[in-house]
């Protein structure tokens, strides 16, 4: 039997950082999806193959060597809940996450006894802050719920890809995985109904400044040190969300602009923004009257951090360039997970 799923990925309009502190977060699916082809064939021997077109790597892993790396990087997990361990030395590997999604799933439900061939091929800019280790965790678990005939509520799945997502990042929301599965323009907050938001037409843009030199956890790391007690500051974050919604509700476009703008500002404080991706942001409001903001983790060394929005009525083309960055059209993603047989059983 052979599946091939796909996941879009996700850009935050308002929340980066906040969410993890009780307050709403806007996020929304876009149009770049994460595929996975993952095929099954009954053996009396048990092995996975993994090919990571991004990477240009293929592994191949009899069962009792996946399930003791999978063991270790849950030890160095448990290290670093302790402050004993980096979150990056947990999954050292892209190969890692694939693994320990096989590891957690299995948990619940014993993987068939055969041959898996797992490819994943992504569009999404990998370490962008655009949600693709959800999609690959989501694109992964949705294929196994196919083959196993697996009954999985959504919100079982949202819980089970967040434990996931913290191996990789060390504490996750849930608004990444969230997002994915939901599809659209969703409020977010932990421990609260999912609010769904009517999409709009967004003139936007997407903006590639470049990988960050930090990761995710770190960043997280650095704003949890800094900021996790600071009141006044999650307070500014929760007014610019409300505010957001107000004028996406009311389709008022300077109120929008406004409010990216603040959050910008917020996020820039919080120490996420390097000088040159501020400084390019700048150039947006000063040359095209443009709205923008990171919108990911950010970055706490280097000069990139991940992807920036861009709300403006035209392409700031020139000024990317100027920057050598990549610019492309937004597109919104109004559904979740798409999964589907493509290829009938076949008995050996």
């Amino acid at each position: 039997m052979k599946t091939l799923c796909s996941v879009p990925a996700k850009l935050i309009l308002s929340g980066e950082h906040a969410v993890l502190y009780q307050c709403p977060a806007l996020s929304m699916a876009i149009d770049l999806p994460t595929h996975c082809e993952c095929e099954y064939t009954p053996s009396t021997q048990s092995s996975v193959t993994i090919e990571l077109v991004n990477f240009q790597q293929k592994h191949c892993f009899p069962y009792e060597i996946w399930q003791k790396m999978c063991i270790g990087m849950e030890c160095r997990y448990r290290l670093f809940q302790h402050q004993s361990g980096a979150i990056q030395s947990v999954l050292t590997k892209p190969v890692d996450l694939i693994l320990n999604t096989l590891f957690h799933f299995e948990e619940l439900c014993p993987l068939k006894l055969g041959d898996w061939r797992i490819k994943i091929h992504s569009e999404v800019y990998i370490g962008r802050g655009l949600g693709s280790s959800a999609a690959v965790i989501l694109s992964l678990l949705t294929s196994l719920i196919k083959h196993h005939n697996f009954n999985l509520s959504d919100d079982a799945l949202l819980a089970l890809a967040q434990r996931i997502e913290c191996r990789q990042h060390g504490k996750s929301s849930g608004i990444d995985p969230a997002t994915l599965i939901y599809g659209g323009l969703l409020q977010y907050q932990s421990n609260l109904p999912i609010q769904r938001v009517n999409s709009q037409k967004l003139n936007a843009w997407l903006i590639d400044t470049g990988k960050p030199l930090s990761t995710t956890g770190q960043c997280v790391e650095h704003v949890k040190q800094e900021w996790a007690d600071n009141k006044t500051c999650w307070k500014g974050f929760k007014k610019v969300t409300r505010k957001l919604v107000e004028a996406w509700s009311e389709e008022d476009s300077l109120k929008l602009k406004k409010w990216i703008r603040k959050n910008q500002q917020l996020l820039f404080k919080l120490g996420v923004v390097p000088a040159k991706v501020q400084s390019f942001i700048d150039g947006l409001e000063s040359q095209y009257h443009a709205a923008a903001k990171i919108c990911g983790a950010g970055s706490v060394s280097g000069d990139t951090a991940g992807m920036v929005l861009c709300i403006s009525e035209n392409p700031p083309y020139a000024l990317c360039e100027t920057y050598g960055y990549e610019c492309l059209p937004l597109l919104l993603q109004t559904k979740g997970i798409k999964c589907d047989v493509i290829e009938s059983e076949k008995q050996t």
